[in-house]
């Protein structure tokens, strides 16, 4: 089974709302997909085994990336001032181990649309400044090898 490092991982973001161009995220740390299913009780008197059943429900997925801040760029952007905590709703692709083509093994890019919903910076005496950017996936996201 293959395995990866996450050393060359990549964050793009349409730069215009709902499209656009893809821009790399600048100075990616980390970043978190988290993907839940809800569940159904559908449970009825007189189950089997005095057990609980469950239908599957909705999908939610979000993500959150931690990059190093830059006071510059968020000032001065003029790339993606509309995604901004969720004005309107962009385009993203994430790149666990790379977004280089042809790799063995190959690399996943995972996709689809979402809405900005925060924006945090932290700052540590003994550490770089770093912002975390969270979003809300809308709509289904795709998985595909490049």
């Amino acid at each position: 089974m293959a395995t990866y490092t996450g050393k060359s991982g990549v964050i793009k973001i349409s730069d215009t709302a709902g499209g656009g161009s893809m821009i790399s995220v600048a100075e990616v740390r980390s970043f978190t997909l988290d993907s839940t299913m809800d569940t159904i009780e559908n449970t009825a008197m007189g189950a089997a085994n005095n057990a609980r059943t469950y239908k599957a429900g909705l999908e939610t997925s979000t993500f959150t990336a931690e990059v190093l801040y830059s006071a510059q760029e968020i000032a001065g952007s003029t790339d993606i001032p509309a995604l901004l905590l969720g004005q309107e709703q962009g385009n993203f692709e994430l790149y666990p181990s790379g977004d280089t083509t042809s790799a063995t093994p190959a690399n996943t890019k995972v996709s689809g649309a979402c809405l900005v919903t925060g924006y945090s910076i932290s700052s540590s005496f003994d550490d770089m400044v770093t912002a975390t950017i969270s979003a809300q996936v809308t709509g289904a996201l795709t998985f595909a090898a490049i």
